[in-house]
């Protein structure tokens, strides 16, 4: 692997002035070189702002943030190319088979955005991702010397 796709509750957590510690210190020891979004993590504070009445008070606030965040990440945004939304479809079919449902669509797009970028997933929601083949990653549980990184 050679990083982490960092999922929308990931960078909440590193946003929130009560983020978990776990995911804080995780993200600092790590070079900022090695972590990226997806596109659906912009569309996810997109989706979000979306929501709120346009007089809202926070509306400004997250707009904001979300603009940040897309100036940090400014050349380590992944696209939903054709290969990755080719994945997404093999894994829901596959999963919705094995399983008997389908897997909740933007957790399995962004599986399939870690797998075709050779990326770990860092996320709290395990649960909707675990039979996606995607390399998975929990900073507030797992121990991160268990995932190697390959080098630059």
């Amino acid at each position: 692997m050679k990083g982490w796709l960092l999922d929308t509750n990931v960078i909440a957590s590193l946003i929130a002035p009560d983020g978990a510690r776990s995911v804080k210190v995780w993200v600092s020891a790590l070079d900022e070189r090695r972590l990226f979004l997806s596109v659906l993590t912009l569309a996810e504070y997109d989706k979000g702002i979306a929501k709120l009445p346009p007089d809202h008070a926070d509306r400004d606030r997250y707009a904001a943030r979300r603009d940040a965040l897309e100036e940090r990440f400014r050349d380590r945004v992944l696209p939903l190319g054709d290969r990755v939304v080719r994945r997404w479809g093999a894994i829901a079919g596959r999963v919705a088979r094995e399983h008997g449902h389908a897997p909740p669509v933007v957790d399995t797009l962004l599986a399939a955005t870690a797998i075709e970028a050779d990326l770990y997933l860092a996320t709290r929601n395990v649960k909707d991702v675990r039979h996606s083949g995607a390399a998975l990653f929990d900073p507030w549980n797992d121990d991160p010397s268990l995932f190697p990184i390959s080098p630059a």
